[in-house]
């Protein structure tokens, strides 16, 4: 299976608020895509299957990454973001400020773990089912 990049961008550009996460992953699940990463200074996408993976922008916009790293602010800003309380562009914001030089965003382990420049988990979130 390859992956299909209007199916992502179509179902990237229906989510409305942060807090409709749970209905964007299984959306994904349809397609096919198995995991993601968000670069947060890149401002990119890289979304994978079992054999591949594709890099695109999407509604993303590079932020700058701090260099301290903060569990304690991605927590605030992810709850915030569970919240439907901030959009997207919000939140990749704080992500950077805390710190978080990508997220994985693994759909088999329904999982969310946030990267720091050290290449240190600074949170792991479950992804509630639908």
């Amino acid at each position: 299976m390859s992956l299909n990049l209007k199916a992502i961008e179509e179902i990237v550009n229906n989510e409305k608020n942060a807090g409709e996460f749970s209905e964007l992953i299984r959306d994904f699940k349809k397609i096919g895509v198995k995991k993601y990463d968000y670069l947060v200074g890149a401002g990119m996408y890289r979304y994978y299957d079992e054999a591949s993976y594709i890099e695109i922008r999407l509604n993303g916009t590079p932020k700058n990454v701090d260099m301290k790293e903060s569990s304690t602010a991605i927590k605030k800003a992810v709850l915030k973001a569970q919240a439907g309380d901030i959009t997207f562009e919000e939140f990749t914001e704080l992500a950077g400020a805390a710190g978080v030089a990508y997220w994985r965003t693994d759909l088999l382990a329904m999982q969310v773990d946030y990267f720091g420049q050290s290449g240190e988990i600074l949170l792991s979130e479950p992804i509630p089912e639908v």
